[in-house]
């Protein structure tokens, strides 16, 4: 019983970290839409800690011509489900699901390369859905391969 309720606490912390509820976790701009951002980014699941349920390949060839982007799909140590979005080796986006329902809720963006996911986009249930852009340091790194 103790387990229990000690692992419902930590899943209790671990969603308001992810979701950016209350004072500690507020972001210094506009929290009203579904897009946040803080420079010095948001908390990300640990994949060292995560165990790998899959590969994915999403055609996204409307967006990213000749590109291929492959999707891993992980369960993090609190059971949550997330996905990691992969382009010329380097991860620019991270999906979580914290409900267990698709699609998933949160999608954390890294703009510009750097291991920084300072962009959070949080869809809710009667929202528009949100369109991001590819960040353009995914695709630096063919360019340099191909001089």
């Amino acid at each position: 019983m103790i387990m229990r309720f000690g692992r419902i606490c930590v899943l209790v912390v671990l969603a308001m970290a992810l979701l950016g509820s209350g004072g500690v976790f507020a972001a210094s701009t506009d929290t009203d839409g579904p897009i946040e951002k803080r420079p010095e980014g948001f908390d990300t699941p640990e994949l060292s800690r995560s165990r790998f349920l899959g590969w994915i390949r999403r055609d996204l060839s409307r967006r990213i011509p000749g590109e291929e982007t492959l999707i891993k799909q992980y369960l993090d140590e609190w059971e949550f489900q997330f996905e990691t979005l992969t382009i010329n080796n380097r991860i620019f986006a991270i999906n979580i699901d914290v409900d267990n329902k698709y699609p998933y809720d949160i999608t954390l963006l890294d703009v510009d390369c750097d291991g920084i996911y300072e962009t959070k986009v949080e869809e809710k249930p009667g929202q528009q859905r949100v369109d991001m852009a590819i960040p353009e340091c995914v695709f630096r790194v063919s360019a340099e391969r191909s001089r």
